[in-house]
């Protein structure tokens, strides 16, 4: 092949795949959240803590997420209660108790 058509294929392939590389997740601003998030995903408590960043309860003052973050904690939530539906039907359980070490902040 020619080296010059070469060099040009490289250059279009290379501009490809950072335009399909797309932005982060705009979660991934938060990492403390996206840690607790998935060291609760396969506990009850990943639903509660999940319900408690989208959901601000009568009086409670929070700054709250960018929209687009708060789509993807929509997408999250969404997922783990289909994820908790397909578990039940395999008959499988839903672990009730966080595991050691995970510090839960939010709520009581």
């Amino acid at each position: 092949m020619n080296p010059a058509i070469a060099q040009q294929l490289f250059r279009k392939s290379e501009q490809l795949k950072r335009k399909r590389a797309g932005k982060p997740a705009a979660l991934e601003s938060f990492p403390r959240v996206v840690k607790t998030i998935t060291g609760l995903w396969r506990y009850r408590e990943g639903q509660k803590y999940l319900e408690e960043l989208i959901l601000v309860e009568g009086g409670k003052r929070r700054q709250g997420f960018p929209v687009e973050a708060q789509d993807e904690l929509m997408f999250l939530y969404q997922l783990l209660l289909d994820q908790h539906r397909i578990l039940a039907i395999k008959g499988q359980k839903i672990t009730t108790h966080r595991p050691p070490g995970t510090k839960f902040t939010m709520g009581a």
